[in-house]
């Protein structure tokens, strides 16, 4: 980006800010509120067309701001899929990630745990504002989030619980209470913040409260919490072959999982509210989001962490800014969270570091055109990573194996669900993506900091027109990829 247009860009941002209720350059300095909802599936949202009344508050956020349609996480797990949205960088770039492979338990062997941290040296946005004069929180409930994943860098309150076992989270609830009293410290200090509140409810195990047991389960399971699913326990024997997945269980499953949002879904909305009663709600831009999915045999499997279909990589995507986004906004084009951190400091006027990937979503915001451009998705929990190329209606996943690489194509359109796999009949338009992906995964591999990769002319031609590499006019900052995925 020329300087010029960083200029021109922190002059919208400094004038929203001000229609937002700041005069000063001091009042200008937006806030930020940043939800993060755990293993939340952008298509049990009434917003986003579920119709059994889950996410009423949030449904109630999506009217009063601007809904992305089609946003996608870049991982189907937390570690890496939150280090993206946190440093707007893909997996291959961050390095944040790894699997877990439960192999050798068939053997009474230890599985092999690979995790991968996030590096120091690489910007996350809460660094950015914290720079910038920004006090920074965060409230978390996952270990993948804590100081030894790296992904705490640039915080400077960090309300961190971990747990035994997944049975003994938080409540959405206690989390709600912690992130309202950190907020009702920053009303009285009179400084401005960014806030990040991870909800980790609607992860496994299910296991909600009693009201919305009753309300939202399925009838046998409303009068009594006997029926628990999705312990480590579950989890283990489920990925090491021992646990036979019986659609009628996991039906009964999804409905605790429900449950589980509905709870989430009352819980911010009493953050917000409570944000709104602090007097804060004017000057800060609320972002809810969630880092992945969830699978209930959707492909025959359970849980998340292990594809790459839209039903773990697809999240929401909501923005709330009085004053800039109008009220029920629906933004078609496509968002990956690689772009949320540059969204945020633009309009919050502040410079986005040069290694930020991701593009500003405030055009969009504000009303203006904005092009869709591919999604990248990247990751396994379980194993090798799998690979995923959005441009688009098209989606490639290509997912590695030992003899041969098997190679998928769907047309998410006319086949939304992902249940027609077209790469054999259409072996062109794979060839296609095919090439596109090459080149986009060969340059982040040289941002990642191995050994530079040398772009031949056809490569870097290819990047330049599908947007991730720049031309002249921008200085050729680097690719602008879209989503990419993994899964916790």
């Amino acid at each position: 980006m020329t300087s010029s247009t960083r200029a021109l860009l922190l002059a919208c941002a400094a004038a929203a800010a001000s229609a937002c209720g700041g005069g000063s350059e001091t009042d200008a300095r937006l806030n930020v509120l940043l939800v993060v909802i755990d293993t939340a599936r952008a298509d049990k949202l009434g917003s986003y067309g579920h119709d059994g009344g889950l996410t009423p508050r949030i449904d109630e956020l999506a009217a009063s701001g601007a809904r992305f349609e089609r946003a996608a996480a870049h991982a189907p797990w937390t570690l890496p899929s939150t280090a993206s949205l946190l440093t707007s960088l893909h997996p291959q770039e961050h390095g944040a990630g790894g699997s877990l492979d439960l192999s050798p338990l068939a053997e009474g062997q230890p599985p092999i745990i690979g995790f991968r941290a996030l590096p120091e040296d690489v910007d996350t946005v809460t660094e950015v504002f914290r720079d910038a004069g920004w006090r920074t929180g965060a409230v978390v409930n996952v270990d993948f989030l804590d100081e030894g994943f790296g992904l705490t860098q640039g915080i400077d309150d960090v309300d961190a619980r971990w747990y035994e076992s997944n049975a003994e989270v938080r409540s959405a609830t206690e989390t709600t209470d912690q992130a309202l009293a950190w907020l009702a410290e920053r009303a009285d200090a009179g400084e401005p913040f960014f806030l990040l509140a991870h909800y980790f409810d609607a992860h496994a195990v299910y296991a909600p409260p009693d009201e919305y047991r009753r309300a939202f389960a399925a009838p046998q399971d409303r009068e009594s919490d006997s029926f628990v699913f999705g312990t480590r326990a579950h989890m283990l024997m489920l990925r090491s072959a021992r646990l036979e997945l019986e659609p009628a269980i996991l039906e009964r499953a999804e409905r605790l999982y429900e449950a589980e949002l509905a709870y989430v879904d009352a819980e911010v909305g009493r953050l917000v509210d409570g944000l709104d009663a602090l007097g804060l709600g004017g000057d800060t831009i609320v972002v809810l989001t969630a880092d992945h999915g969830e699978e209930f045999l959707d492909h025959g499997g359970f849980e998340h962490g292990h594809t790459l279909y839209d039903e773990l990589v697809r999240v929401p995507l909501i923005v709330r800014l009085p004053g800039l986004v109008s009220p029920g906004t629906v933004i078609e084009s496509s968002a990956g969270l690689v772009d949320v951190a540059p969204t945020v400091c633009e309009l919050a006027g502040i410079a986005s570091p040069p290694a930020f990937a991701g593009h500003s979503l405030a055009p969009a915001l504000r009303g203006e055109a904005q092009p869709s451009r591919p999604l990248l998705a990247h990751g396994n929990f379980w194993g090798e990573p799998l690979t995923s190329w959005t441009s688009g209606r098209w989606k490639l996943i290509v997912t590695p194996s030992a003899s041969d690489e098997r190679v998928e194509l769907y047309d998410l359109v006319a086949d939304p669900l992902e249940r027609n796999d077209l790469a054999s009949s259409d072996p062109e338009r794979v060839q296609a993506l095919r090439a596109e992906l090459a080149a986009v995964t060969a340059h982040l591999a040289a941002r990642a900091g191995g050994e530079a990769v040398q772009l031949d002319e056809a490569m870097r031609r290819r990047l330049q027109a599908l947007g991730y590499l720049g031309g002249e006019e921008d200085g050729d900052a680097g690719p602008d990829v879209d989503s990419d995925g993994d899964g916790d």
